[in-house]
């Protein structure tokens, strides 16, 4: 008898939710997982083992399918098969939801759910390389000045309008796996943390980083005419200071291998880049 692979139904909720708490708040509470189907992997025995499902990005010439699919232990000695079951569900899907007139790409990283070999077969190629970089909080944190003419201050985006205006401009700097929907910050804003520090010109937000509870200092961008004048380093140093005062030791980000930029100003800011990711990708 084969793993079986069956849509999500309600009552599989308690089950979702004791297998992947991501998985289950995503689909309880973000609206962007409402017309997209959740597949439940099960073995012999009838336990649930897996639970893939697709996230949705929008670059400027393609729509991205991301992959995800969080195991538990009893999927460990079995992810080529889990692999192999939920492959047709994952096209099926990005047939139904992509947008007929736009290229549209199917996405894996490699390293969270192992054997490249099974997306190479599939015809997936690398097609995004990515770091993880780390910083200690440990480390003396450089002195920095805040630009004349812009205020830094911790930004709750209280209003609708403040989420899609935060959004609009934050998808400028941010496409393909990485774009986020106000959805997507709506429910993010609502678990148990998110800070989001911006830099103010007058009433136009012009520069941003968001903080989470696990040390990340991430979506960091300052609009084109407030750059090269110091608000990258302020905002980066803002996050260290949140972190630091919640009792963290280490911040970290996510940094595509192409953004010299970005890395760049990691790299004057103490982070380091040990852990390579890769992302792969087919066309469908």
């Amino acid at each position: 008898m084969s793993l079986q692979v069956r849509p999500y139904r309600s009552d599989f909720e308690e089950t979702v939710k004791n297998l992947s708490h991501k998985a289950w708040i995503l689909f309880k509470y973000n609206q962007d997982y409402n017309h997209q189907r959740m597949s439940c992997v099960f073995n012999e025995d009838g336990n649930l083992i897996c639970v893939g499902y697709l996230r949705h990005g929008i670059a400027d010439n393609h729509d991205v399918f991301e992959v995800e699919m969080p195991t538990n232990e009893l999927a460990l000695n079995r992810m080529d098969e889990v692999r192999a079951a939920l492959f047709p569900t994952f096209m099926e899907t990005c047939q139904k939801l992509r947008n007929p007139n736009k290229k549209t790409k199917l996405v894996a990283w490699k390293d969270f759910y192992g054997d490249r070999a099974f997306y190479e077969e599939k015809g997936f190629s690398p097609f995004q390389t990515y770091y993880i970089a780390r910083r200690s909080l440990e480390e003396s944190i450089p002195e920095v000045r805040t630009p004349v003419g812009v205020n830094v201050q911790y930004h709750p985006m209280e209003s609708r309008e403040e989420r899609i205006q935060y959004t609009e401009l934050e998808n400028q700097f941010y496409q393909g796996v990485v774009y986020r929907s106000v959805n997507m910050l709506e429910w993010m804003m609502g678990g148990p943390e998110l800070h989001t520090i911006s830099a103010f010109e007058g009433d136009e937000l012009v520069g941003s980083v968001m903080c989470w509870q696990t040390g990340a200092v991430e979506r960091l961008f300052v609009i084109p005419r407030w750059r090269n004048k110091g608000l990258g380093r302020v905002l980066i140093t803002k996050g260290f200071e949140y972190h630091l005062k919640n009792g963290r030791n280490e911040a970290e980000t996510l940094v595509h291998e192409q953004n010299k930029e970005a890395m760049s100003l990691l790299e004057s800011m103490g982070y380091t880049f040990h852990v390579k990711l890769v992302l792969m990708s087919m066309d469908i």
